[in-house]
């Protein structure tokens, strides 16, 4: 999977329209995440049935083991966090996940609530995982993400306790009107999650779906080299810190002046690494990227609320609202740049000289 987007402008032919089938992805979370249930106005009885409906379906879902590992473009099975889904309309899917209490990329944030990454993993499997289920995308096919976000509203409900959370996923997929082209897929899938019968998240995604050849046309355009680069930082297991670190100083002779409330780093991008590298990739992972965002985030957030009389220090993610817009290549480092806004929020970039691969705005609690 690849969360990234189209190096220039897609190949003509079918692939040459985008703006009007990814124009679905560019709407703040806010106005696309809509309550799930229908906006038109039905008689009660006809709600009240539909609403019977879902919660049998949900009560219906099983977490006894997980889905294929190939069904979420996973190499190892441990890494496979859903475990069932079934339809409740034409375009709404419930899918049933177990978060762990534990793991080696995703563990406990300091609040004692689940990581914040582990939903947003948990959020892009979904999305793949319908793709290939219930809309017929080949396996192969491959998946670029336009756009991620997700928004935490009930913290309480995502804390970890004696066991694995069972967290229960209210899709709506939206689709451009018009018949499919049968060699693209475009979607957005709008989610409500739940724990506990608590909705306690919003999260959507925007993906272009696309076979390989067209793939390997696109990733020909741009392409700086295939050597990985050398950095000063040690592969994975060759340190003693914490092997989810990603982001390193900004050499000394790269050092430049920045605007007040801004930082700078180096992202380390280090294909051994059995999580961030799951599988082999050809660009720089997407979910590499946004691990990065959530780590310049929180580390802005504290220094601001440090440096404010009597401020607290936040350390915890809460909402993350990210976009891409081109691979980024291994080849070339990868410049990670956040600055603190006066309303709380932290604007991050992720950049390769002069092209931006992603952009994203957090905020910190």
């Amino acid at each position: 999977m690849s969360i990234g987007v189209l190096q220039t402008a897609l190949p003509a032919g079918p692939l040459a329209s985008t703006a009007d089938s990814l124009a679905l992805t560019a709407e703040p979370l806010a106005s696309t995440i809509e309550p799930l249930a229908s906006t038109i106005e039905q008689p009660a009885p006809a709600v009240e049935r539909l609403q019977s409906m879902i919660r049998q379906v949900k009560d219906g879902l099983s977490f006894d083991r997980t889905i294929s590992r190939r069904f979420v473009h996973r190499a190892s099975v441990t890494e496979v966090f859903l475990t069932d889904a079934a339809a409740a309309g034409a375009d709404r899917f419930l899918v049933g996940a177990q978060l762990p209490r534990n793991h080696a990329l995703y563990r406990p944030e300091e609040t004692g609530q689940c990581d914040f990454m582990l939903l947003v993993e948990t959020v892009r499997q979904a999305g793949i995982f319908l793709s290939h289920r219930y809309h017929d995308v080949p396996l192969g096919h491959h998946f670029i993400f336009k756009a991620l976000s997700l928004r935490i509203s009930d913290p309480a409900a995502l804390r970890v306790g004696s066991g694995p959370l069972a967290a229960v996923l209210d899709v709506k997929v939206v689709t451009p009107a018009g018949a499919r082209n049968p060699r693209r897929f475009d979607a957005r899938f709008d989610m409500v999650i739940e724990v506990g019968g608590r909705e306690c998240a919003r999260a959507s995604a925007g993906v272009v779906v696309i076979d390989g050849v067209r793939y390997g046309r696109l990733r020909q355009r741009g392409r700086i080299a295939e050597t990985v680069p050398q950095t000063s930082a040690p592969a994975y297991g060759a340190g003693a810190g914490d092997d989810r670190a990603v982001l390193l100083p900004v050499p000394a002779e790269e050092a430049r002046p920045l605007p007040d409330g801004t930082r700078e780093w180096r992202l380390h991008v280090d294909p051994t690494h059995p999580g961030y590298f799951e599988h082999p990739s050809d660009h720089v992972p997407g979910m590499l990227l946004l691990e990065a965002f959530r780590q310049a985030a929180r580390q802005t957030a504290r220094q601001t609320a440090q440096g404010t009389a009597g401020g607290a220090a936040l350390t915890t993610l809460t909402s993350l609202d990210a976009e891409f817009a081109v691979f980024g290549e291994l080849a070339e480092a990868v410049a990670v740049e956040a600055t603190a806004g006066e309303d709380g929020r932290v604007r991050l970039s992720a950049t390769q000289g002069a092209r931006v691969l992603a952009t994203a705005v957090a905020r910190c609690a």
